[in-house]
């Protein structure tokens, strides 16, 4: 089992809480991957994405589906008309997607795109 050499300073002992399961889980993930359970668990710790990006992810895929739902309520609008749409009916459409889209983003930004005010 490797250990890390790295380290500036020396360490101290720290405790960690798991269940039998998740214990057995991370020391054969540290084996595998040729550390001691000390390192691998600083290594995962400290490589992991942090929440911010994580927050950033949940707000855009909120963004995608308001976006689409509203995408989809404006298609089902728009196919309830006749075929031969003019270009003044398109261009009012493209209009209302847009000023659509511009306050689902601006609720995502504050953090309310769930809401059903958003749309």
């Amino acid at each position: 089992m490797g250990h890390r050499r790295n380290r500036e300073r020396q360490t101290k002992p720290r405790r960690m809480h798991a269940t039998e399961m998740e214990w057995q889980m991370v020391r054969e993930r540290a084996e595998t991957a040729g550390l001691s359970m000390s390192a691998y668990l600083v290594d995962a710790a400290l490589t992991r994405p942090d929440h911010t990006s994580r927050s950033f992810q949940v707000d855009a895929i909120r963004l995608l589906t308001v976006s689409q739902q509203t995408l989809s309520e404006i298609s089902d609008s728009i196919a309830g008309r006749e075929a031969a749409l003019d270009h003044l009916l398109l261009a009012t459409a493209l209009d209302q997607v847009a000023a659509r889209l511009e306050k689902i983003a601006a609720a995502v930004a504050a953090g309310g795109a769930g809401r059903k005010g958003a749309r």
